[in-house]
């Protein structure tokens, strides 16, 4: 801003002498300031403070759509966001520890939990079903910078099946119709069906959470109503109720009025089990599951015979492969046990098999990370 010349005139005059000692250093304070604006993104945020050397100090709410103490969130230059859980030895911790879904306690969670809790050995259940695939969900999340409590939600849609196939033809561990999947980026043929197919169902399910999150306003509470019911429901529900209060939304289906208070629930017993006189076995937080590319075609017993994994143990690995082999047009990748990856590369690669990541690859793990 220019300075007032009213302020200009009522000042008293400073001495020739005085301005002549004063003026060379105000230009040597000045010059770095009027340098530094010159540079581009220099007008304020992590930019800026990037170009001076400096990391950035503070989180944005509205960059994340949730709130948490500063404790649990950091952010330095571009790197994924860091927090408490990420460096525990259990992975829980990260589910548990991770961004909030931000949205308002409801009486209706704690009956559910108390439900839920009838079952002596539900959490024990709910680690053995989770144990393969977490850490690759979880990684995914807070890869696209997405609440890690969404890494239950497999539990509240197919209790971590991959194979799981709804009445109403909905497939996979995140269950998906058949067009909301293509429409994700999830291929569908007589060789391969991308909705069971854990690493891209988790990814096209990341990419719709943040399409809905982004047409709901930030509001998580719709965006999980929308993923069970669809978002012209939810609109619907909003209209007839005059509110965007999901707790309020009477209209909506019945099965849509349970499914958030239950994923809500199932966190609730992740937080705190003992509360429910639960015990919630530790999870090591190192990957279970390692993606290994082909340059072509490759089948399930070939790999079976390179990585020593059996071709049953594979299947239940991969189950987007209807044929036993990846499709011909791709994509040439499988999931195998972390330990059993880097034997396979190597034989892969004797064999002058060994590939990379597709180009379709790359695209839908940037979808669900834009």
């Amino acid at each position: 801003m220019r300075p007032s010349t009213q302020t200009n005139r009522d000042a008293a005059p400073a001495s020739p002498a005085h301005t002549r000692r004063r003026a060379p250093l105000t230009l040597l304070l000045l010059l770095p300031a009027l340098a530094a604006c010159l540079l581009p993104g220099c007008a304020s945020g992590p930019d800026a403070e990037r170009i001076a050397g400096v990391e950035p100090r503070s989180v944005s709410a509205l960059e994340y759509g949730y709130v948490r103490p500063a404790a649990d969130v950091q952010v330095k230059g571009r790197n994924r966001t860091a927090y408490a859980g990420r460096n525990s030895d259990d992975l829980w911790d990260r589910v548990r520890r991770g961004p909030s879904l931000g949205i308002r306690h409801d009486a209706r969670v704690d009956r559910m939990a108390q439900s839920m809790a009838r079952n002596p050995t539900y959490l024990t259940d709910l680690h053995r079903r989770a144990r393969p695939y977490l850490h690759l969900i979880v990684e995914e999340l807070e890869r696209a910078r997405m609440p890690t409590a969404l890494a239950l939600l497999p539990e509240v849609e197919s209790r971590y099946n991959p194979r799981a196939i709804s009445p109403k033809a909905a497939s996979g561990m995140w269950q998906f119709m058949p067009y909301t999947g293509r429409e994700m980026g999830l291929m569908q043929n007589g060789s391969y069906d991308g909705r069971n197919d854990i690493l891209a169902s988790t990814r096209g399910a990341i990419r719709y959470l943040k399409e809905l999150n982004l047409e709901m306003g930030g509001d998580w509470a719709l965006t999980l109503a929308s993923y069970n019911c669809g978002p012209a429901c939810v609109s619907r529900a909003m209209r007839a109720n005059g509110t965007r209060d999901f707790w309020s939304l009477r209209t909506l289906p019945a099965e849509t009025r349970n499914y958030v208070p239950k994923l809500l629930a199932v966190l609730e017993l992740v937080d705190r089990p003992e509360r429910f006189g639960q015990r919630l076995p530790r999870l090591p937080n190192a990957p279970a599951l390692d993606v290994v590319y082909a340059k072509s075609s490759v089948s399930l017993s070939e790999v079976a015979r390179h990585s020593g994994v059996s071709v049953q143990h594979l299947r239940a690995l991969n189950p987007g492969l209807k044929l036993g082999r990846t499709p011909a047009t791709g994509p040439h990748r499988v999931l195998v046990p972390v330990e059993k990856a880097e034997p396979l590369r190597k034989a892969l690669a004797k064999a002058g098999k060994l590939g990379r990541p597709s180009l379709a690859d790359s695209r839908l793990a940037r979808r669900g990370n834009s």
